[in-house]
């Protein structure tokens, strides 16, 4: 268990890279996440090659694979179109709410049981991270505003989806595998966004490969391999440390300021991330399921 729960947290931590990349690279926002999934794509292919795993790769990828390609590009997407029609702070706060949904869906319908304690535990993480926000959210909306609104909830929707048909992948499909197609099909279903793109030029580059290789590679497939192992409600509250590694960078690389209240924010998701992952105990299904795979 604490394997998976640090590749969720190292998943996390790689996602929010893509914030600061965007930040610093002046990036296109279709750009970046194209080069985010593509890149992505090319360092998984080139890890397996120089690793000697080629041959995970092979075999006809599922319908799931694609359904999560397409997940995958339409939650970035649909987040960043809300962006320009809401505050970045209401858009931020409908995306974060897919870890809880998705928590709250799976205990219906993946049988992934929560009690009074772990809903508990997801709901101060969310809490957390509505500190994290300092409460800053319009709550009025006009009409100008409702395709953002609209937007947000596809991307939402999309990243909950996203969460649970991964939980649902069939262990005959490496993660390799998984990863690498859901990838590669999520590249492809940004190319339409990119009209009138330009070559990248020299000193772009470098944010180019950190992009696929940070939020890219690492994130989607630590991402995977701990969501098939974790149950969703541990997975959901150790997704959050990524907004707590956007605020931290914040911090720390462009001297912006934390208050109290954001730092109590941090501390409650990190507490109650820390306290879910020592309340799991594998299901009985999970642990025979691994087991088949490893005769």
């Amino acid at each position: 268990m604490g394997r998976y729960a640090l590749l969720a947290l190292v998943s996390a931590v790689a996602m929010a890279s893509s914030g600061i990349i965007a930040r610093v690279s002046g990036l296109a926002a279709a750009e970046l996440t194209f080069y985010r999934l593509a890149v992505g794509g090319l360092c998984l292919l080139i890890f397996v090659l120089a690793t000697g795993q080629l041959r995970s790769l092979r075999g006809k990828p599922d319908w799931r694979m694609a359904v999560n390609g397409v997940l995958l590009a339409s939650f970035m997407l649909c987040f960043l179109t809300a962006i320009n029609f809401i505050s970045l702070a209401n858009a931020i706060m409908l995306v974060y709410l897919a870890p809880p949904l998705s928590a709250f869906v799976a205990h219906w319908l993946l049988h992934e049981k929560l009690d009074v304690a772990d809903s508990s535990l997801i709901a101060l993480s969310f809490f957390g991270f509505v500190m994290l926000q300092q409460f800053k959210f319009d709550l009025v909306l006009d009409t100008s505003q409702l395709p953002g609104l609209l937007f947000g909830l596809l991307s939402l929707l999309a990243y909950s989806s996203f969460l649970l048909l991964n939980r649902r992948s069939l262990p005959a499909h490496s993660q390799l595998q998984r990863t690498f197609y859901q990838l590669l099909i999520g590249a492809c279903c940004v190319l339409p966004f990119l009209t009138g793109i330009n070559l990248p030029t020299t000193d772009k580059l470098i944010w180019i490969a950190l992009a696929g290789l940070f939020p890219g590679f690492i994130a989607i497939y630590c991402a995977i391999v701990a969501l098939q192992h974790l149950p969703t409600r541990v997975y959901a509250t150790l997704a959050y440390l990524e907004p707590v590694t956007v605020i931290l960078a914040g911090w720390v690389l462009f001297n912006e300021s934390l208050s109290p209240l954001q730092l109590a924010g941090v501390l409650l998701i990190i507490l109650t991330g820390l306290t879910l992952a020592i309340r799991h105990k594998p299901a009985p299904a999970v642990v025979a399921a691994a087991e088949a795979v490893r005769l």
